[in-house]
């Protein structure tokens, strides 16, 4: 059978790249390329690289990673020319009023939470969940279980607060965290340390220190929010231990993931599954054959695939485009183009402002007009500043 191709337009290199390609591959014939390689070309000198690439290869479907990268929004993935096109996100919890405008532009929207899942397809959209990192799983697991819990992943100050109480409990602990991806541990490390592991411990909140959502920005302190710590830790056979998110709740039952909200609660669970040896079995058993049977990459990336199988699929359509969405994207758009100075970027930076306002009413063509030569000065003005120092 022939493979379809399919082109991830990434942000950036990102250590879960490989493992998205390597799921997909299964099922087509991938290409990549990071936006964040193009830092000479403008808005519609990538989108022209890009349509190039995709008559060039032939390629039939194009998968858009938005989240926080400054001009892929709706009107970039309107000037796509591709059969199909999947919106794909990883922080929709912060995102999702920006995403659900942009994915009225996709066939498919991909996202890493269940909750999100559900969100898209409250408003119309086809949606699936996707695991982003490896949903392999290793021939035969470490048996001997040497680390009570193990705690990995970036490390701030609440869940240091956790981390420091759950050790003064006297409760055996192996924290291999980080403060960059940079000194985040090889997966292969990493799966072996979970292997060897009884429980490992899992944080939702989110780190920063507000809420960055457009409509509703420094209002909420945090979103508890699914992580994908969950799948990798029951792909490799520890039970997991996890603070609350609604998209756990999703997928498993309290008898499988018992979560917790304060560390009070965490240290109680913990010390009850670590003093109750055939209790942490029946929840070890429950989770690992559940998150096999959610995030094993068969049974992942299938139902993602039938899906783009089929000839025709109806995309959600907005009545109109917020103004806030409207004056975002001028922004970034005549952001990007900012610094690249030449006449025809200066032009057709202007011919995609117009065709953003296309179906604005007058006071807001004016409004973002104004605006959009108010970031021409102002961002000219810092660029040069900053050639000076």
């Amino acid at each position: 059978m022939i493979k379809k191709k399919i082109l991830f337009i990434f942000k950036q290199p990102y250590h879960w790249n490989p493992d998205i390609i390597d799921k997909f591959s299964n099922y087509f014939e991938v290409e990549s390329i990071n936006i964040s390689e193009f830092d000479k070309e403008s808005f519609s000198e990538i989108v022209s690289k890009i349509n190039n690439l995709i008559k060039t290869k032939n390629i039939e479907i194009t998968v858009f990673d938005v989240d926080y990268f400054k001009f892929l929004n709706l009107f970039f993935i309107q000037e796509i020319i591709c059969k199909k096109k999947i919106l794909i996100t990883g922080d929709d919890v912060e995102n999702h009023e920006m995403n659900s405008i942009t994915a009225s532009g996709c066939d498919i929207v991909l996202t890493h939470d269940p909750l999100s899942v559900l969100k898209f397809r409250e408003k119309g959209f086809e949606s699936y969940h996707v695991h982003f990192d490896s949903g392999k799983t290793p021939d035969n697991y470490d048996t001997k279980k040497e680390i009570d819990v193990l705690y990995f992943g970036i490390l701030n100050s609440d869940r240091n607060e956790f981390l420091d109480y759950i050790k003064k409990q006297n409760i055996n602990l192996k924290n291999v965290g980080h403060i960059s991806d940079e000194n985040r541990l090889k997966d292969e490390d990493l799966f072996k340390l979970i292997q060897k592991s009884k429980i490992v411990i899992n944080f939702s909140k989110t780190r920063s220190d507000f809420i960055r959502s457009y409509t509703s920005k420094n209002l909420y302190k945090f979103h508890y929010m699914f992580k994908g710590r969950l799948a990798l830790v029951g792909l490799n056979g520890a039970a997991c231990v996890s603070e609350y998110s609604p998209g756990q709740e999703i997928l498993f039952k309290k008898d499988e993931v018992p979560y917790f909200f304060t560390k009070e609660e965490c240290v109680d669970i913990l010390k009850k599954l670590l003093n109750d040896e055939k209790l942490l079995n029946e929840y070890t058993k429950k989770f690992t054959t559940k998150a096999h049977n959610l995030f094993e990459e068969k049974k992942n990336i299938l139902p993602i695939y039938n899906a783009l199988q089929k000839s025709n699929s109806d995309k959600v359509q907005l009545f109109k485009l917020p103004y806030w969405y409207l004056r975002i994207s001028a922004k970034q758009i005549t952001v990007r183009n900012i610094s690249i100075f030449k006449p025809k970027v200066l032009v057709s930076n202007l011919n995609n402002i117009f065709k953003i306002l296309k179906k604005s009413n007058i006071l807001e063509k004016i409004l973002i007009l104004i605006e959009y030569l108010l970031n021409i000065i102002w961002y000219t003005f810092k660029g040069l500043l900053n050639k000076k120092k």
